[in-house]
């Protein structure tokens, strides 16, 4: 069985429950007062059967159900959830006047033998008066004002309980739509990630084949295994960190073979990655701006890169040299790349992060500071 199915199947359940819950409320409170009033539960019995009878009740209970379903399936999806207020309005006034009819003709007659009933004495109240003939009162007004209550509160819960359900259907989707469109714009900016990436490499790539380097097979060979990676497994919502971690390695060892000797690459990895989920890509820009800005070719240089990891936060932080003839044309923070991660962190983690750019001791620095969620963290 379906979980659809099994969900079904107890909401009729239930439903069939409280309707029966119902009507023994209804027999226990007519049996309670015919004992009050006749001191014998026997009587009350021979009472209920003979003067309300229990077509009464059966009449009053499915009155009330048929009301609460009518309004709950029909006249609310149909009238007041497309703000016909009018056509609604003149549903419920025909309502309670087709129950008010019902009522009347459903009005309990006392049987032929109570017509002559001698009611007993109260007792503990003083001698009440003795009658030859009991008579029933007259009605005064034509419908029962107990049942239209009951219509009343029929319509009423009903249309609570619709509208509840309408309310948190109307967030589902609201909160589905709002998920879509940050699913698109994400797509939107890995899109942009990737052709940027692979044209760099290939540029470095080019510069290998001018050079004839022995290194060109391998360097075509790791950025096989880097597009596999951007293309087959960053094309989710979230990876494990150590895959990330073994894409970084990938782009570093890729560095240092078209680079050789020129650049020193230092990246340390502290604490255990686990099964710790993350944001596909989150930290290729940063390594990009590292190696294109930081790189002198006539002069050894240094990049630090290190990856800190806690139970519930990440650390990441690059390092590199500024470049005498770049010191005027690179501000921290800027560039295309950089306003796409910024905005990724945004959509992804809002109030979960801290990117810090800055400039020290010569060095182009950059800081993000991740809060991890339990689920990113045990999400295995």
């Amino acid at each position: 069985m379906t979980k659809s199915s099994y969900a079904k199947l107890l909401t009729i359940f239930l439903h069939i429950f409280m309707w029966g819950l119902l009507f023994l409320f209804f027999l226990w409170v007519v049996n309670f007062r015919h004992i009050f009033l006749n001191g014998s539960a026997d009587d009350a019995q021979v009472s209920i059967h003979r003067i309300f009878g229990y077509s009464r009740i059966l009449v009053t209970v499915g009155l009330f159900a048929a009301i609460f379903y009518l309004n709950y399936y029909f006249l609310i999806p149909r009238y007041l959830s497309n703000k016909k207020f009018k056509k609604y309005a003149g549903s419920i006034v025909s309502i309670l006047l087709v129950v008010s009819g019902i009522s009347y003709l459903n009005r309990p007659e006392p049987p032929e033998f109570m017509q002559n009933r001698t009611p007993p004495p109260a007792r503990n109240l003083g001698d009440a008066p003795n009658f030859e003939r009991f008579e029933p009162p007259k009605r005064l007004i034509f419908f029962s004002f107990g049942d239209l209550l009951l219509s009343v509160i029929a319509l009423t819960i009903s249309t609570s309980i619709r509208g509840t359900r309408e309310w948190f259907e109307n967030e589902k989707q609201l909160k589905d739509i709002e998920n879509q469109k940050l699913t698109a714009e994400l797509s939107y900016l890995k899109a942009q990630i990737n052709p940027h990436f692979f044209f760099n490499t290939l540029n470095g790539i080019y510069a290998l084949a001018r050079k004839k380097s022995d290194h060109t097979p391998d360097v075509i060979l790791k950025l096989s295994d880097l597009m596999r990676y951007i293309i087959y497994e960053a094309n989710t919502a979230k990876v494990l960190l150590s895959r990330e971690i073994s894409h970084i390695e990938n782009y570093i060892e890729l560095q240092r073979i078209r680079l050789n000797e020129i650049v020193q690459v230092h990246f340390q990895v502290h604490g255990n990655a686990g099964f710790m989920q993350i944001e596909p890509l989150l930290f290729s820009v940063f390594l990009e701006n590292a190696f294109k800005h930081g790189i002198d070719y006539s002069r050894p240089g240094k990049i630090d890169i290190s990856l800190t990891i806690k139970e519930h936060q990440l650390i990441f932080m690059i390092a590199n040299p500024i470049l005498q003839n770049k010191k005027e044309t690179q501000n921290p923070g800027s560039g295309l790349g950089l306003e796409n991660i910024r905005q990724r962190l945004h959509l992804v983690y809002p109030d979960r992060h801290n990117l810090k750019i800055y400039q020290k001791d010569e060095r182009h620095i950059v800081e993000l500071h991740l809060n991890i969620t339990t689920d990113e963290v045990y999400n295995n």
